[in-house]
């Protein structure tokens, strides 16, 4: 497929579009999206705008679109602390005499560390948990195992049991 200069200018510019969004504070991955998003309105709209005046529409229309995004992003998390961040939500493991089980935790690689708090403290399965991180079930189960098997490990070296908590 051959772009005529139209669609290699609004690429372009596409593209500077992209890296100022990532200076302004969005993250890359948004930034391409907000940017492809705005480059697919504009080659299948029916206008077409004069070179002199493309640049600034499609800049105006990345910016709002990074707006609504980032408000939308903004009321899903108040939902999310609303629903299900209160004191009623508290689990078990809140309470303090779990400090020694977290500190053991965090001292564990990030990948054993990942699959222990989706399993343990979120409730969540295998698959689910799969399904997260992108992975096989039977990884998730292998990291499960060798995670617990390293937790046990370190909490007796500091003196405390495994089967304590």
């Amino acid at each position: 497929m051959k772009l005529d200069d139209y669609e290699k200018e609004v690429i372009a510019i596409a593209e500077e579009i992209s890296y100022y969004l990532q200076q302004s504070g969005a993250n890359p991955s948004d930034s391409q999206d907000i940017a492809q998003d705005v480059l697919v309105k504009i080659l299948t709209s029916d206008i077409v705008l004069p070179f002199e005046k493309l640049r600034a529409w499609l800049y105006r229309s990345a910016v709002r679109a990074y707006i609504d995004k980032y408000r939308r992003d903004k009321h899903y998390h108040d939902i999310l602390q609303k629903e299900f961040f209160h004191q009623n939500g508290w689990t078990k493991f809140d309470d303090r005499s779990y400090e020694p089980l977290y500190r053991a935790i965090a001292e564990l690689p990030s990948k054993y560390q990942l699959v222990l708090d989706l399993y343990y403290f979120q409730e969540m399965t295998t698959k689910e948990i799969a399904k997260i991180l992108g992975q096989s079930q039977s990884l998730v189960k292998i990291n499960l195992h060798r995670g617990r098997k390293q937790l046990a490990k370190t909490l007796t070296e500091k003196g405390y049991h495994y089967e304590d908590f």
